[in-house]
């Protein structure tokens, strides 16, 4: 299994370097540059010399391919830059708003998880009743709602209709600060993962094996415990890690309607400010983020389902 690990993480650094190759030439090729982020807006320009000194000092005057080489050798160094706008270091940046982007993720998934797979299941059971015909209609829902739309339309109805919870921010880490930015992402994610679940459920519900413990005398509750929802979870397992690594690599649009402050709001700022290094450092985040997750997704499946080998 270290093995494994070891050979699927040695994969992954073409794959980073591709990423790190794609967003340079993104930014590159974008309009403007770091410069831009200190233009007065009552002025409409900066200074030629003043930009000029910017961008000497910054290094953004030498070619693509010097700022690429000297990037990637910062990485290896461990140092991935600092923000042109505010002189903090990328890294400090980033760690610094990961503790609230983790908080929201890992909630917002539990909520999904749990929601997500108890539909799935439910509506499985009773395959083809008017039970599972709405729990699909719900579901159904909770896949097309946007995020916004769902964000706002909570907002109205338990921060302002009924003040029950605080609308925005992220106060001094309060739970009810954190319980409608979760409970709209979750929601969001449940949808897709209750379809799954019902689905993977369908696929093990009549097997053999299934049939079995039941002529044993097996109860059902320990027949779909024991023996077909272990079965049906390894594509759900696919759809958590899939899901983790999106919400740990920022909810972007719920992080900004709640103002939140995590590292999908960071990107965004730094991407309109022209802040290259800042972004460089999010997105290697991210695809770190995703390849950890999926390493660790194949492994679990072999705790799950002991027929899994990684030979």
């Amino acid at each position: 299994m270290l093995r494994y690990a070891v050979r699927r993480l040695a994969l992954a650094v073409p794959v980073l370097l591709g990423i790190t190759a794609i967003t340079f030439v993104l930014m590159w090729i974008i309009p403007g540059d770091a410069t831009q982020a200190f233009v007065d807006p009552k002025v409409g320009t900066l200074d030629p010399e003043v930009a000029r000194a910017a961008r000497e000092r910054w290094g953004l005057d030498a070619p693509f391919l010097v700022q690429y080489g000297k990037y990637l050798g910062n990485i290896l160094r461990g140092d991935l830059g600092y923000s042109h706008v505010t002189n903090q270091s990328v890294r400090d940046a980033i760690l610094e708003v990961l503790p609230a982007t983790a908080r929201l993720a890992l909630t917002a998934l539990v909520i999904s998880t749990l929601f997500g797979m108890s539909i799935g299941v439910f509506t499985a059971l009773r395959r083809g009743s008017y039970l599972d015909t709405a729990g699909m209609v719900v579901t159904l829902f909770g896949v097309s709602i946007p995020t916004f739309w769902l964000g706002l339309l909570l907002m109205w109805l338990l921060a302002v209709h009924w003040p029950l919870f605080p609308p925005t921010g992220y106060g001094h880490g309060e739970v009810s600060y954190l319980v409608l930015p979760a409970v709209t992402l979750g929601l969001s994610y449940a949808g897709g993962m209750a379809r799954l679940t019902r689905s993977a459920m369908l696929d093990v519900i009549n097997a053999d094996y299934v049939r079995t413990a039941r002529a044993k005398g097996a109860g059902e509750r320990s027949v779909i415990a024991r023996h077909a929802l272990p079965n049906a979870v390894i594509p759900v397992l696919t759809l958590i890690g899939i899901d983790l690594g999106g919400l740990m690599s920022g909810a972007v649009i719920t992080e900004t309607v709640f103002s939140w402050p995590g590292i999908g709001r960071l990107m965004v700022d730094a991407i309109q400010q022209r802040n290259l290094l800042l972004v460089q450092g999010c997105v290697l985040f991210f695809g770190l983020i995703f390849v950890s997750v999926n390493v660790g997704v194949d492994l679990v499946y072999g705790l799950v389902d002991p027929r899994i080998r990684y030979d």
